[in-house]
């Protein structure tokens, strides 16, 4: 027994030796991890995959038709092709003659009436020109006199003093037939066209608008009728507040309607109104349309595409092609096909088609345009 005991006391005083030596030792360090800068990231699909996909790449900064703006609008008249037809004087609707969708020529009579006015005022000129032919003879008169020294200086002076009141009332009361565009009377028709006024057409093009009817009594606020040149219509755009740093007039545009599928008609920003809507925050672009078939109807909605200027020192990529990841904006720069570099970028603005790259892409880059978003989930996955 007492070997026994000597012996685990032995054994125990051993290993608390072992112990306290290892207690001494120091741990031996792991294989250190790469120190050294990590290399891009890198997502790969399979080629067959790409074509399948349809992932489409294209040189970063390039006019592609993905950097166009879209925008609705509705056509409308040209405003500097529309007349209103009315009358200056109040009067009585006699004849009128032409309907809606009507064609019509410039000076073609549309509307007659009877003027209180108009008759006075021709009466007024019938009188102003009686009174300078009667003057007239005066002048004469006295110059006859006065050669054989019958009458005075001052009767002659009088007289052609009197001679240049009436061609003075003449003038004034033509004036005035005109201003009213009347046609002045003769002593042959000054009781058959006294009164009448007629309202005629400033240009050639259709009736859109009648508002006159036979026996109506017009007055100068009155619109008769509205005669618009369809030739040429106005697409009046809606540009939004982000997208005008990047438009300018002369921009080429292409328009779309619902009424005519299939159908694409070209233009150009003719004009950019100054002030924005305090509301809408967009502000109103036109382009100028040819209709030379008629078919292009004022108020039929549009859709435009507008193409994005790249201005000097601008890197504009389509908003499709930058992807939010983490807390990061990538796009997927191609190394090859079907592989693709995960590139953090900085946008320094962006609309809804149209992103402007301030930092982490070089121009000419070639980047995935279409399919961003399917490679986006790869890199989760990966």
């Amino acid at each position: 027994m007492k070997r026994w005991a000597a012996w685990v006391r032995v054994a125990i005083l051993a290993c608390a030796s072992s112990l306290a030596a290892g207690c001494s030792e120091k741990p031996t360090a792991a294989p250190a991890a790469d120190a050294g800068p990590r290399g891009p990231r890198i997502v790969q699909l399979d080629p067959a995959a790409v074509d399948r996909l349809a992932v489409k790449v294209e040189p970063a900064g390039s006019q592609d038709s993905a950097h166009q703006i879209q925008v609705p609008g509705s056509l409308d008249f040209n405003v500097e092709k529309v007349a209103r037809i009315g009358t200056v004087l109040e009067g009585r609707v006699t004849s009128v003659t032409g309907k809606v969708g009507d064609r019509v020529n410039k000076g073609q009579k549309m509307v007659t009436l009877v003027a209180p006015a108009v008759a006075a005022a021709q009466a007024d000129y019938l009188s102003a020109r009686a009174e300078a032919t009667f003057t007239a003879d005066r002048v004469n008169r006295e110059q006859a006199l006065a050669a054989r020294d019958l009458t005075t200086a001052q009767e002659l002076g009088l007289a052609r003093s009197e001679k240049d009141k009436a061609d003075a009332h003449v003038a004034a009361a033509e004036a005035r037939l005109r201003a009213l565009r009347v046609g002045i009377p003769s002593n042959e028709d000054r009781v058959a066209a006294a009164g009448v006024l007629a309202l005629t057409s400033p240009i050639d093009g259709v009736i859109v608008e009648r508002e006159v009817v036979l026996g109506q009594y017009l007055q100068p606020q009155d619109t008769a009728f509205v005669v618009a040149d369809l030739s040429e219509v106005w697409a009046m755009l809606e540009l939004f507040e982000t997208d005008m740093p990047y438009l300018r007039i002369g921009s080429e545009v292409s328009l779309t309607l619902d009424a005519q599928p299939g159908k694409t008609y070209q233009g150009k920003l003719s004009s950019i109104e100054p002030h924005l809507g305090k509301h809408s925050r967009s502000v109103r672009a036109r382009v100028v349309v040819p209709n030379a078939s008629g078919e292009l109807r004022p108020g039929f909605f549009v859709r435009a595409s507008i193409q994005v200027l790249q201005l000097p020192g601008l890197l504009l990529v389509p908003s499709s092609a930058v992807q939010p990841l983490d807390d990061d904006d990538v796009v997927f720069v191609e190394r090859s096909k079907g592989h693709y570099e995960v590139r953090q970028v900085n946008v320094a603005r962006r609309t809804a088609e149209v992103s402007e790259i301030s930092e982490g892409l070089a121009r000419g880059e070639r980047i995935v345009v279409q399919g961003a978003f399917l490679l986006r989930g790869e890199v989760s996955r990966q």
